[in-house]
């Protein structure tokens, strides 16, 4: 038998509950008081017990549908048995708003009249779900048809489609970014390698290195390698401004004054949610730009906080934000004086410094990042001409 529009409103049943289904129909035969539901020759209510009918080889009971509003009918049969999570039901919303009964809502009147039509905020509170949950799980279903099946099945939510299908779309605008900076070169106000901050050897001595390295335990030995690297890279009197994470800042300041003085710690206010550190039970919204002097510093006074107007993860996962880099920049160093990054990621240390009137170099491990660096870096070269 077909099934009926609205019965396909609904997921199927997962493997293990279907199969529990089958095994019970096997040892206890069909339940009279469970009879699929039909009109007009196609069922309405009870695909899973259909299927497991058929599976098993029992005669299942049916019975035809008698009311006069089978959405409502199909809602409230579904809604009571099924424990379907908010992305699930958001799902079903997306499905009814703007359906007619491809067939009628109603039994009792001719299909595909206008007021047979659900609009959004109608099929949301139908199904007790917000509006922006069906938008967004909409979006994904236009975006990423693929993502459908595991946010129906309640493998996977809306909020994690939806960040799956930005994902994606940031990884593509980064491989086009990086496929055209491959071929740039160099400009007379900045330059980026590919190297490692180990090895690599400087074409020049720099006013300032400022740069966020990774913050994750395995990499702390790299902070030691900046402060040793920094120490030949740094005119006298200039200074390094490492962003960091407050988890291993002890470790981090042991390691740094082996090489370098200690200047100062200021703060870099960090907008939207807190970021937890569940390990010490913290929601924090702010890190660490730790300050060293190679000799004594003597440029101009600065403030001690920085903040950033808004995230930007758009061309690397760990990005800080223009804003936020450009904020540290124009209140610490100089139009004309040289920055470096070591760590550059995509580059937005180096767009902030030759926004401000600086020059800048950068370094990073990764050529995908390096290309991407140098696209952004082109596109903004072109824009200050």
């Amino acid at each position: 038998m077909k099934f009926h529009p609205f019965a396909n409103l609904f997921p199927m049943m997962n493997t293990h509950d279907f199969d529990e289904l089958c095994s019970d129909m096997a040892k206890h035969g069909y339940r009279p008081e469970n009879p699929i539901t039909t009109y007009k020759g196609e069922i309405l209510d009870g695909r899973n017990r259909f299927n497991a009918s058929e599976k098993v080889g029992i005669i299942p009971m049916f019975v035809e549908y008698a009311g006069n509003d089978l959405l409502d009918f199909i809602l409230s049969q579904n809604l009571h048995r099924r424990h379907l999570n908010e992305t699930q039901r958001a799902g079903v919303a997306a499905k009814i708003a703007n359906m007619t009964e491809g067939g009628d809502r109603k039994s009792n009147h001719s299909p595909n009249l206008e007021s047979d039509k659900v609009s959004i905020p109608q099929a949301a509170e139908m199904l007790n779900v917000g509006k922006s949950t069906v938008a967004t799980y909409r979006a994904v279903a236009a975006a990423a048809p693929e993502l459908v099946e595991k946010m129906d099945s309640g493998e996977m939510t809306a909020h994690e489609a939806n960040k799956t299908v930005k994902e994606k779309e940031r990884n593509k605008k980064r491989s086009a970014i990086a496929r055209a900076g491959a071929s740039v070169k160099p400009s007379d106000h900045w330059n980026i390698w590919q190297a490692d901050i180990q090895t690599w050897q400087a074409p020049r001595q720099y006013d300032f290195i400022i740069t966020d390295p990774p913050y994750p335990k395995e990499f702390l030995p790299l902070w030691e390698t900046l402060a040793i690297r920094s120490s030949e890279w740094l005119k006298d009197g200039g200074l390094l401004i490492a962003m960091s994470g407050q988890s291993y800042l002890d470790e981090i300041y042991a390691m740094m004054g082996k090489h370098l003085d200690y200047y100062w710690t200021a703060a870099y206010l960090t907008p939207g949610q807190p970021t937890p550190l569940r390990q010490v039970n913290v929601n924090t919204t702010w890190k660490p730009l730790l300050i060293y002097q190679k000799g004594k510093y003597n440029g101009k006074i600065f403030g001690d906080v920085f903040k950033s107007d808004g995230n930007d993860k758009d061309f690397h996962e760990w990005g800080q934000s223009i804003s936020g880099m450009y904020d540290i920049i124009s209140k610490i160093c100089l139009p004309g004086q040289w920055v470096l990054d070591p760590f550059c990621g995509a580059g937005t240390t180096l767009l902030a410094a030759v926004r401000f009137g600086c020059f800048a170099d950068g370094i990073d491990l990764k050529v995908e990042n390096v290309n991407i660096s140098k696209g952004r870096m082109n596109d903004e070269t072109k824009n200050l001409e």
